[in-house]
This record gives structure tokens, C-alpha cells and sequence, in this order.
């Protein structure tokens, strides 16, 4: 295994020990109203899960599809997902390359959330069943849903 692959995999293993340590951090930074935390939660997690869909797309480029690679790379997605759902609580707003219309009409924005984790959980399927067509398909659906959104919700400024 190459080093980057070494160093890809300890990162994927750490993630997975973190992500229920952030999950039960996150009330007591909202109890003192301190949403830096959230924020660098969900940057963090939006930057892992544009890393793991360029990956994931390498992956299934390849003739030779890796799918205990792949079942992990989906596996992280799903994690980061379900991760977001609880990173934008009311007010975190502010310092935030979110727009403000996450919180004022939310609607939408949980519609989109709902439809990228939806996707993942169709990634993840897929690559358990080893079924390259539908990982593809999944793959195709969460990169749109992501754009839809970014255009929609994210502040370049």
C-alpha cells in the first residue's frame, strides 16, 4: 500500500473515532450559544465529502472497481451526512459561508440535505451489491443535489 493510501486510510479511521465524539460535544456548545464549533463541523465535513466524491469518482472510473474501498469511501459519505443535519441549529449563521436563508426558510435547504444523504445511502447500497451502474447514478445525483445547493445556500463572501 502506498503512503498516501496509509495516510488516506488512518485519516477514514480517525474520522470514523470522531464523528461521535463531535456528535456529543455539539449540545454543549449550543447550551453556550458558541457555534464555532458547528461551523468548523460542517466546513470540515462539506470538505471531506467533496474529497470523498472526487475519490469515490476515480473509483468507479477505474476498470477494475476497488469495492472495499468503495463501500468505506460511501460509508464516511453517509456519516458526513447525517453529521450536517445537526451542524446548522438556529443562529450559527453569522461568520458562516452559509447564507442566512438556510435558517429563514428551511425548508428547501433540508429537502436538499434529505436528497444528498438519500444519494449516499444509494452509494453505499450500491457499493455493497457491487453494482457499478447505480454507484455511478448515486454518485451523479448527490454531486447535482450539491451544486443545486451551493447555488442556493453558500456565501462566497
Amino acid at each position: 500500500m502506498r503512503e498516501a493510501e496509509m495516510r488516506e486510510l488512518m485519516m477514514r479511521e480517525t474520522m470514523k473515532r470522531l464523528l461521535p465524539l463531535i456528535a456529543l460535544t455539539t449540545p454543549i456548545s449550543l447550551l453556550a450559544n458558541d457555534f464555532d464549533r458547528q461551523i468548523d463541523d460542517r466546513q470540515q465535513a462539506f470538505t471531506h465529502i467533496e474529497n470523498e466524491l472526487e475519490s469515490t469518482k476515480r473509483l468507479l472510473g477505474n476498470r477494475n472497481t476497488d469495492w472495499v474501498d468503495l463501500t468505506e469511501r460511501s460509508e464516511a459519505l453517509q456519516q458526513y451526512g447525517e453529521l450536517l443535519h445537526v451542524s446548522f441549529p438556529l443562529g450559527s449563521h453569522s461568520e458562516s459561508k452559509a447564507k442566512k436563508k438556510v435558517w429563514d426558510n428551511p425548508e428547501k435547504f433540508e429537502r436538499l440535505l434529505n436528497q444528498m444523504t438519500a444519494s449516499f445511502d444509494t452509494l453505499s447500497q450500491a457499493s455493497q451489491q457491487q453494482d457499478k451502474a447505480l454507484a455511478k447514478k448515486s454518485l451523479k445525483s448527490a454531486n447535482s443535489t450539491c451544486k443545486n445547493c451551493h447555488r442556493s445556500y453558500r456565501s462566497r463572501w
